[in-house]
């Protein structure tokens, strides 16, 4: 063999060496990078697409681009999620408005900072005797449990029915899961329920936000203000047809779907559903706290306002950030 081959075959494996070389110098530099970030996470209650947006800050690096090592954390319901805040386990949390609106009543100081699920994102179903909405008084509604997100969901749709379950003798029953209740419209069991995908009617809500305990706020604002930027960021990145793939491609990540193209309808209905500005909306907390307040009595001379804290959201917009 040739002089000339051999120095070939030398640089090539040389080369080689030095890519990878490089290549996992950035890989630890990066891993490097993000362990000295402070660790912020953010508990969610939720098992559907509903945080897609955190997970997309996560993946596309929003929140590291503003200082923060973001962990989403998935737990099994709102409360847990809300007691791993009242622990200071986490540092925010994903969650609906009722469950901010009964802790905050029982004394926990917890205010919403920026609402990402700005309309209901779900269909109120009925089985096909149900025309009309008087057909319903009389009947039964399968809900996941009482108080919860779910349940607030079954009330706004009554609400805007014009129906009262006191009023028309509307019984809820508890079944869990959401094939279950489907298997309880199908048998006659229940008569309707609240399900999946984008509902459309003009009712005022405040859905899913991030909450964050008030003295944490005010003890470290630049940190909640990273938090949100990085949010709004990622808000930015999911809106654009162009990112739909990439987008996909998370929301089939976290919850283990087979290909990515299987996120779509998840991924169409959180389009619809989120709050682009993450500006928060008082008239949406004071409806679900007028229909709260019928079952739970602290809520009675609560005001619903004080749960909300949009100082630092106006803050960024107001810096045309």
């Amino acid at each position: 063999m040739s002089a000339y081959r051999l120095t070939m075959r030398y640089l090539v494996s040389a080369s080689t060496y030095l890519a990878l070389a490089l290549f996992f110098t950035v890989i630890l530099s990066c891993s490097a990078y993000t362990q000295n970030l402070p660790l912020f996470r953010i508990a969610n209650g939720t098992s559907g697409e509903n945080p897609a947006v955190l997970w997309v800050g996560v993946d596309q690096g929003f929140y590291r681009k503003h200082g923060l090592n973001v962990e989403v954390i998935f737990m099994r319901s709102g409360p847990l999620a809300m007691s791993a805040l009242a622990s200071s386990d986490v540092q925010a949390v994903f969650t609906s408005s009722n469950n901010v609106l009964n802790v905050a009543a029982g004394g926990l100081d917890v205010v919403v900072i920026g609402n990402v699920v700005g309309r209901l994102e779900g269909d109120f179903m009925a089985r096909p005797e149900i025309k009309q909405p008087e057909d319903l008084k009389g009947k039964q509604l399968a809900i996941q449990s009482i108080g919860g997100g779910g349940w607030a969901n079954n009330m706004l749709a009554m609400d805007y029915l014009g129906l009262d379950p006191d009023r028309d003798n509307i019984h809820f029953i508890v079944l869990g899961d959401q094939p279950s209740r489907i298997q309880a419209l199908e048998t006659g069991r229940a008569q309707a329920s609240w399900m999946g995908s984008t509902f459309s009617a003009p009712i005022a809500y405040l859905g899913a936000s991030l909450v964050v305990r008030r003295s944490a706020v005010r003890q470290e604002p630049r940190l909640y203000e990273s938090m949100l930027k990085g949010t709004l960021d990622a808000m930015r990145f999911f809106m654009k047809p162009e990112n739909k793939p990439a987008v996909m491609k998370s929301i089939a990540r976290v919850l283990r779907l087979p290909r990515p193209e299987d996120a779509e309808n998840g991924y169409n209905a959180m389009v619809a559903a989120y709050n682009i500005d993450l500006r928060l909306k008082p008239e949406g907390v004071k409806k679900i706290h007028s229909i709260l307040a019928r079952t739970n009595p602290k809520l009675q001379a609560f005001k619903p306002e004080t749960i909300i804290d949009d100082s630092l959201i106006q803050k960024i917009h107001a810096s045309g950030y």
